[in-house]
């Protein structure tokens, strides 16, 4: 019975962690099997989750207290345990799929960097939220998701949003007990919340919004508008790093790995997730995408920090890790194992960032974690804007209907395949010149 209680505790233990590095893909992938052609509303969750994923990190200005952290990470998992219920009686109610893809997008931004910050937390006062041991039990926790994600829709629309209804609640009671903390929801809004980033949401938001929608619907008046939104964006970010960059707190190859290092995350799951749907059908997303993404995300938190220690430059391993994952990416049938090393530098710098941000005392203590998610979510979003022009322009050359490429039922054609093994070279490319300068301007980061 004792082996049974403790088989449990670790099981909920290991909750808030399978969530924080796993709501970033589920939704995403749950929400494009109800996707109708040219039906707006049906484009609307995906749409509503991917946009409050990506920007509702620039709702938070920074974590000024451990009491903000904890409070952040508690209303992360209330808001996605009620998205995620409300997104399992979609199935009865398709106005249930609008408001949990909201939730469930703004908990998937919230979450990770608000769980980083606990687990900072407690690590410094000698509590250890996540050990060799409870990674095993993350793998059994996160077993019934592979397989509900491997199942035909609609059947798979009830299973999942189940499975991670369950999760939350087990994620909020394992949080509710840990030791140094009690919540104080009074004070978030003060401490947390800033009007001032809510411009950068605004605009981001609506940039997004205009593009996932003119892409699912191939409407070109909608493309028409994000582009030039994003170009107005993009020439406003070139002139305010003008203005500051002298003022920068950070190296400028920690700030560009971390940009980079937000576009390899979005390449990974979201073009990865397109490119499995025309290769192998969208079921076969959970095999060839969501299995090697999880087995990557494990190994590297037990083996990412052990591969560093072999090297002298910190920096360097991960560069040439990264170029490595993105090498073997360009050969088809590596792709599963291709997305297994990816993922594994990919989540293996990320946590190594995270680190690097915590102890950079030139940053306020509240703002480390934040401006480091930050930075990755702006590198999410140029990347995703990148490839809707890879895609468009490819598609235009080759003279095949644009709107193929985003209806998943008219993907299955070698001459879609052809054009997105084009794309995927070109983002390769592109990803791998920003390593290698990245590698050049911090040649000297770690000599010392």
């Amino acid at each position: 019975m004792e082996a049974v209680k403790n088989f449990f505790r670790q099981f909920t233990q290991t909750t808030p962690f399978v969530l924080s590095n796993t709501m970033i893909v589920i939704p995403y992938l749950l929400f494009m099997h109800i996707i109708e052609a040219r039906t707006f509303v049906t484009v609307l969750p995906f749409v509503l989750f991917y946009t409050f994923r990506v920007t509702g990190i620039f709702l938070i200005r920074g974590l000024y207290r451990s009491i903000d952290q904890y409070t952040l990470l508690m209303v992360s998992l209330l808001i996605g345990g009620i998205g995620s219920f409300l997104t399992l009686i979609g199935a009865l109610h398709f106005t249930f799929y609008l408001f949990g893809s909201i939730f469930l997008g703004l908990s998937a931004a919230w979450l990770p960097p608000a769980n980083t910050s606990v687990n900072f937390f407690e690590k410094s006062k000698g509590v250890q939220t996540m050990s060799s041991r409870h990674y095993l039990a993350a793998l059994i926790v996160l077993a019934p998701l592979f397989l509900g994600l491997t199942l035909a829709f609609p059947i798979q629309g009830v299973i999942v949003p189940s499975v991670v209804t369950l999760y939350y609640v087990c994620a909020y009671h394992t949080v509710k007990h840990y030791p140094h903390y009690e919540m104080d929801f009074k004070e978030l809004t003060k401490h947390v919340f800033s009007i001032s980033e809510l411009i950068w949401f605004v605009l981001f938001f609506a940039a997004l919004f205009l593009l996932r929608s003119g892409r699912l619907l191939f409407n070109e008046s909608l493309l028409d508008h994000a582009i030039v939104l994003f170009a107005g964006i993009f020439m406003l970010a070139i002139v305010v790093v003008h203005q500051v960059k002298d003022r920068w707190k950070l190296p400028l190859w920690q700030n560009a790995l971390t940009f980079i290092n937000g576009m390899l995350g979005n390449f990974i799951f979201l073009f990865g997730a397109f490119y499995v749907a025309v290769a192998e059908g969208a079921a076969a997303q959970g095999l060839y995408l969501f299995l090697p993404y999880l087995l990557g995300v494990i190994s590297s938190l037990v083996l990412a920090g052990k591969v560093r220690s072999y090297f002298k430059n910190d920096l360097s391993v991960q560069l040439v890790g990264l170029a490595v994952g993105l090498v073997l990416l360009s050969v088809r049938f590596l792709f599963p194992f291709a997305i297994f090393v990816l993922t594994f530098f990919q989540k293996g710098t990320s946590a190594w960032l995270n680190r690097l941000y915590y102890q950079t005392e030139s940053i306020d203590a509240q703002q480390r974690i934040t401006a480091k998610y930050s930075t990755s979510n702006k590198g999410s979003i140029t990347h995703q804007f990148i490839l809707m022009l890879l895609l468009v322009i490819t598609l235009q050359l080759k003279n095949l209907p644009v709107e193929d490429v985003f209806l998943l039922r008219s993907l299955h054609t070698p001459e879609i395949l052809a054009t997105m093994d084009i794309v995927k070279f070109a983002s390769i490319i592109i990803l791998l010149i920003g390593l290698c300068w990245i590698g050049r301007i911090g040649k000297y980061a770690f000599d010392h």
